[in-house]
């Protein structure tokens, strides 16, 4: 009989713990950090280690020279180089601590990169690639961090949440998406905010929610032209959802109006107008509740298809 152990608490995030075990084991395979960050910077058109960095900083909207900053932290604490140009200098001859000091999605598009182009360009062996991609997947579960290796053979990672709440809402979501009528719009929709929460910067979230309120829209559009129903003029949430709900298409319940409406209140209050040249504080648990929300609706309005 096993050991009866506790549980592994989740990280929540890809910790420094998970991406040394995952550097460790790319190193197995001849994928040095330096080799990883040449890969990500030629599979994104990228010149050099400087061009990656600064690259990093505009992407996820980081003030200049932050970044560097973090990785000189990250290798001297709170000591203070001599020259101002010591700390990029010293940071570009690190790309471990880079790779530890990245933004989760970027480390794991790091990885995506090299596994994709290190058939073609280094002389680790295809087996031991995908060797390397099942471990990455492994170690992102036994660690509890919110992503997960794709399925459709194309060597990704997909941000999935809670691994719990993904298993009770976002897979049944998904699952009621593969329907025909649901694979255009809704499915779109709502795979495009799956993919903005994994980026996650500020205004990623933003668009996550926007994103996840469209995807209900698009499955209640898709109800009334199933059932031969007349949509109202304008196609916002509550006046699609009234519609439905009405006596005369009796579609929907109306008791069921904040179960299918949840998403929207987020989206008008947190992304639904332009903030001008300010950048929203998106939480991220609130992107998260947002993107739970619309998966539970889609999956009741799914159910509703003729």
């Amino acid at each position: 009989m096993p050991l009866d152990r506790p549980a592994r608490p989740p990280a929540g995030a890809v910790t420094d713990r998970v991406r040394s075990a995952i550097l460790i084991e790319a190193q197995r395979r001849k994928l040095d950090p330096a080799t990883l960050l040449d890969l990500h910077a030629e599979a994104e058109y990228l010149g050099d280690l400087a061009d990656v960095v600064a690259d990093v900083e505009e992407r996820y909207l980081m003030p200049k020279g932050s970044f560097v900053g973090a990785v000189w932290r990250r290798i001297h604490g709170d000591a203070q180089p001599q020259f101002e140009r010591d700390r990029e200098q010293t940071a570009l001859r690190r790309p471990r601590e880079i790779l530890l000091e990245l933004p989760d999605a970027e480390f794991l598009t790091v990885i995506e990169h090299a596994i994709q182009l290190a058939p073609g360009r280094t002389s680790t062996p295809a087996q031991q690639i995908a060797n390397l991609y099942e471990y990455v997947d492994g170690a992102l579960r036994a660690h509890g961090t919110p992503y997960r290796a794709t399925t459709g053979g194309d060597w990704c990672f997909e941000w999935i949440g809670d691994p719990k709440q993904h298993e009770l809402t976002v897979q049944p979501a998904l699952r009621a998406l593969a329907d025909e009528r649901l694979r255009g719009g809704p499915r779109d929709d709502f795979e495009r905010a799956l993919r903005k929460r994994r980026v996650g910067a500020a205004k990623d979230r933003e668009e996550a929610i926007i994103a996840a309120a469209r995807a209900v829209e698009s499955v209640l559009k898709v109800l009334y032209e199933e059932h031969d129903i007349k949509k109202p003029a304008k196609h916002e949430l509550a006046g699609l959802f009234n519609g439905l709900a009405h006596p005369d298409a009796a579609v929907l319940p109306g008791y069921v109006q904040y179960l299918v409406l949840a998403v929207g209140e987020p989206r008008n209050h947190m992304a639904g107008h332009g903030p001008g040249s300010d950048v929203r504080a998106v939480p991220e648990d609130l992107a998260d509740a947002s993107i739970a929300a619309a998966a539970t609706a889609i999956t009741y309005l799914a159910h509703q298809l003729p």
